[in-house]
């Protein structure tokens, strides 16, 4: 049976590959708890310096496969459950949003390259990484309003933190679709393309730059970018204080200064 996710290392970037083309890359279990699990696995084993989230076929995702919606979130033809079908529910839930915040969470950056479909729960997904770059025709939504339902997987708890209040509000009340151009417009995404080579050779190129930086570095960076986002701006500024106080003198520092000097990149191992 082919592997449903695939992941390669070259040139100390990471490639997790949704391979489902056949079903445009749907989310069951399998690929919604895959992901995360292959991201722990790169932080924890220092395999890469940024993660490339990317798909097979014509489309990223065409979001959670709603046959295992039906099937194992305690949902019966009728749609009727009973109070314990709904706690089983609520923990199914918190674990599915605990998969994106481990996306959210990586240590090194993850940048999600979207093509053809990305919707409902991938947009919520990408919404989750680093970086967001597209084709022009990919299609986004913010859909389960269309399916009866409250979007719960974090796309409207980071989207905020990415494109206007009036855009978001617009978007989520409606479940529309919006192609790469409006979501460059409203810069849900970096960079649109016109063709997935493009995509795929930008985002590449794109990995690589941030992967010559040194690990600890761009981590770092990382981590106080994330940690800003919840503190006032002096305390944002005490924590980066703390921060470089405790990792400045380091060899990163002592190679990037030489370097600048030496007028030659530095080479950060």
């Amino acid at each position: 049976m082919e592997q449903k996710l695939i992941k390669e290392i070259r040139n100390e970037v990471a490639y997790i590959w949704i391979n489902r083309p056949e079903k445009k890359n749907a989310m069951d279990f399998d690929v919604w708890f895959g992901i995360p699990d292959l991201v722990n696995e790169i932080n924890e084993k220092e395999e890469a310096k940024c993660i490339l989230l990317l798909a097979k076929g014509d489309s990223f995702s065409a979001g959670i496969d709603i046959a295992t919606f039906m099937g194992d979130m305690n949902l019966n033809e009728n749609l009727s459950s009973t109070a314990e079908d709904r706690r089983k529910t609520m923990k199914l839930i918190e674990d599915m949003q605990g998969s994106f915040t481990t996306i959210a969470n990586s240590k090194v950056p993850v940048i999600a390259l979207a093509h053809g479909f990305c919707i409902g729960g991938a947009t919520s997904m990408v919404s989750a990484c680093d970086i967001r770059l597209s084709t022009k025709d990919a299609k986004f939504s913010i859909g389960e309003t269309k399916l009866g339902l409250v979007a719960d997987v974090g796309a409207l708890q980071r989207m905020p933190n990415i494109i206007s209040k009036g855009d978001l509000r617009e978007l989520a009340f409606t479940g529309r679709h919006f192609d790469g151009q409006h979501a460059d417009k409203i810069r849900f995404v970096n960079a649109v393309y016109d063709s997935v080579e493009e995509l795929h050779e930008a985002g590449i190129k794109l990995a690589e730059e941030i992967a010559s930086n040194s690990r600890h570095i761009v981590g770092g960076t990382k981590n106080v970018l994330d940690k800003g986002e919840d503190l006032t701006t002096d305390q944002a500024l005490d924590y980066v204080r703390l921060w470089n106080t405790s990792y400045l003198i380091s060899e990163e520092l002592k190679e990037g200064v030489t370097a600048f000097f030496e007028k030659r990149d530095p080479d950060f191992k």
